[in-house]
C-alpha cells in the first residue's frame, strides 16, 4: 500500500537521522522545521518563483491552491530540517566539549542514555508531520485525479502514484485528517465531481452542450474549437484520462480564456451535475423555450386546413412550396439570455409572414421553375422518334403546312409545356429559353439568398413571447413542439434535441 510505503520511507529516514545524529541534531531540526511552518507563506511563494512555469503555471494549479501551498512547504521544511540538522552537529560539539571537561559523571550518563533515545523520538515528531503535510497537500488533487481516471494503463507514473496514495488514505482513515487541514473549497470537489462524471459517460456530451449557460454561448469560438477538436474527442471517447485531458492543446486555450472565468462563476454545479446525471436542471426546467427547434412543415401545412377549411388547393400548394423553397431548414435557437436566432430563412421575413398569412394576396413568390437536364433529353428524344417516322418530304410538307416539324410550332408546342409545368408548380410565366444554335438552354437552378435573424423572448413556463424587429409573435410550448401565431399564421415547431 503506497501509504504505508511513505510512512515507512519517512520514518527510516527521519527516525534514522534522529537516532544516528541524537538529541542536539534532531532538536535543531524540530526548530528549524518549526520556524519554516511559521513563516511559510513567504518561504514557499519564493519557492514557487524558483519552480518551472510549467509546474506551477498549469490552470489546474489554480483548482488547488491549498494543496499546492502544501506540496511547496514540504520542500521548503525539508530543507530548513536539514539546515537545522546540520547545526546541530556544532550544537553537539559544544555539549560533548562541557560533558567531557565540565560535566559530572551522572551528567555525561544521564547524556548518553538520553541522546540516541530522544533523537528517535524526535525524528518520529518530525515523520508524523511531514507525512500529515504530505497527506493533505495530495487530499484535493488526488480527489480529482481517482475522479478523472478510470483506467490507469498508459496513465504517467505521478499519476498512478498519486491514485495509489489517495485510495490508501481512505483505507487507512488518512483522509478524514487531512480534510481537517485542506481549506480546498467545496465548489473544487462539485467540480471534480462534474468532470468525472463527464470523462467516465462521455455520452453525456449532448446534455454538456445543452445545458442552458453553455448553450448560450456554444458560439464562441473557445468553445466550438474544443468541441470540434479531434484529440479531445478521441481521448474522451476511449476515457484516456484527466491527464491527456488537460494537457489537450484545445482545453488547455479554453481554460485560459475568459469564457473559461465566466463559466466557472456562472454554472452552479450542483444543478449541472444533476442535468447530467438526470436530464432536469431546477433552476432551468421552467424555462421550456430554451434549446433548438425546427419547423414542420407538414403540421403548418395540416393546421392551416385545420383553421382554414375553405382553403383551396391551389392555396395549400402554394403554402407547401413558400415553406419547402425558403422556410424548410428553418432553425429557431433560444438562449438563457432571452436572445433568439433563427438561422437559414430569407432577410424579409415580414413579406414571408404576410405571405403565409394570406396566401390569396403574396409578398413573396417561389422561384421560376426549371427543367433538368434529363427532362430535355426526353423531349429532345421524342422529337427524334417522331421525326425518324416520317420522310424527309413528309417532314418538309408537314413544316410547309405548319404542322409540328415547323420550328414556329414547336417552340409553341415547348412554351405550352412550360405553361402547364408552370401550372402544375402553382407559378405562373415560366418560359423556355434557347440558345443561338436553336437548342434548349438549361438554366441554372435559382439560388435563394437565406440569412439568420435576431429576436428576443419573454415568459416562462408554456407561453412566451417573441420578438423580431416589427414582428410581433404570441409562442406556445406543448410537449415537445412549439406554436408560433401571428394573425393567421401558425407555425410548428418540434424540440431538436
Amino acid at each position: 500500500m503506497m501509504v504505508w510505503s511513505v510512512a515507512v520511507v519517512a520514518i527510516l529516514l527521519f527516525g534514522g537521522m534522529g537516532a544516528f545524529a541524537g538529541l542536539a541534531p534532531a532538536a535543531c531540526g524540530l526548530a528549524a522545521l518549526l520556524v519554516a511552518f511559521v513563516l511559510g507563506k513567504p518561504l514557499t511563494s519564493l519557492l514557487a518563483m524558483a519552480l518551472p512555469k510549467d509546474f506551477t503555471g498549469h490552470p489546474l494549479a489554480g483548482w488547488f491552491p491549498e494543496s499546492m501551498y502544501f506540496m511547496e512547504l514540504v520542500v521548503v521544511l525539508f530543507v530548513f530540517y536539514m539546515i537545522g540538522w546540520g547545526v546541530g552537529f556544532w550544537v553537539r560539539s559544544k555539549i560533548d566539549f562541557w560533558l567531557k571537561h565540565i560535566g559530572t559523571e551522572f551528567q555525561r550518563m544521564t547524556w548518553s542514555y538520553l541522546n540516541h533515545g530522544v533523537g528517535l523520538f524526535i525524528g518520529l515528531v518530525v515523520s508524523t508531520i511531514f507525512i500529515l503535510i504530505i497527506a493533505t497537500g495530495a487530499y484535493a488533487p488526488g480527489y480529482l485525479s481517482t475522479q478523472t481516471t478510470p483506467n490507469e494503463e498508459g496513465q504517467p507514473w505521478g499519476i498512478r502514484y498519486l491514485n495509489h496514495f489517495c485510495v490508501g488514505m481512505q483505507e487507512t482513515g488518512l483522509d478524514k485528517i487531512a480534510a481537517r487541514w485542506d481549506r480546498t473549497p467545496r465548489k473544487y470537489f462539485e467540480a471534480c465531481d462534474m468532470v468525472g462524471l463527464i470523462l467516465n459517460n462521455p455520452s453525456v456530451m449532448y446534455r454538456v452542450k445543452n445545458y442552458a449557460p453553455i448553450y448560450a454561448i456554444l458560439d464562441r469560438s473557445e468553445i466550438s474549437e474544443l468541441l470540434k477538436d479531434d484529440g479531445f474527442n478521441q481521448a474522451l471517447q476511449n476515457k484516456a484520462g484527466g491527464w491527456e485531458i488537460f494537457n489537450n492543446g484545445q482545453v488547455l486555450n479554453f481554460m485560459n480564456s475568459g469564457t473559461y472565468t465566466e463559466l466557472r462563476e456562472l454554472i452552479d454545479l450542483e444543478d449541472f451535475v444533476n442535468y447530467l446525471s438526470t436530464g432536469k436542471t431546477p433552476l432551468f426546467d421552467n424555462y421550456r423555450i430554451l434549446g433548438e427547434w425546427e419547423l414542420d412543415v407538414n403540421q403548418v401545412i395540416l393546421m392551416a386546413k385545420k383553421n382554414k377549411p375553405d382553403i383551396t388547393y391551389r392555396e395549400m400548394r402554394f403554402l407547401a412550396t413558400i415553406l419547402d423553397t425558403y422556410f424548410s431548414d428553418a432553425v429557431l435557437r433560444a438562449t438563457i439570455d432571452k436572445k433568439l436566432v433563427v438561422r437559414e430563412v430569407v432577410s424579409n421575413m415580414a413579406d414571408l409572414v404576410d405571405t403565409l398569412s394570406n396566401p390569396a394576396e403574396p409578398k413573396i413568390m417561389p422561384p421560376m421553375p426549371t427543367f433538368t437536364a434529363e427532362q430535355i433529353q426526353q423531349m429532345q428524344q421524342m422529337q427524334q422518334q417522331q421525326g425518324q417516322q416520317m420522310t424527309p418530304a413528309a417532314q418538309q410538307r408537314s413544316a410547309a403546312r405548319g404542322g409540328v416539324f415547323s420550328p414556329g410550332r414547336y417552340r409553341e408546342a415547348l412554351d405550352h409545356n412550360a405553361r402547364t409545368q408552370a401550372a402544375m408548380n402553382e407559378v405562373p410565366g415560366a418560359e423556355i429559353q434557347y440558345n443561338d444554335d436553336g437548342s434548349i438552354k438549361v438554366p441554372e437552378a435559382p439560388k435563394i439568398q437565406k440569412t439568420s435573424i435576431k429576436g428576443s423572448w419573454s415568459g416562462d413556463g408554456e407561453l412566451y413571447k417573441f420578438t423580431f424587429g416589427d414582428i410581433r409573435m404570441d409562442a406556445i410550448i406543448d410537449g415537445d413542439a412549439l406554436m408560433l401565431s401571428t394573425g393567421n399564421v401558425r407555425l410548428y415547431f418540434v424540440r431538436r434535441y
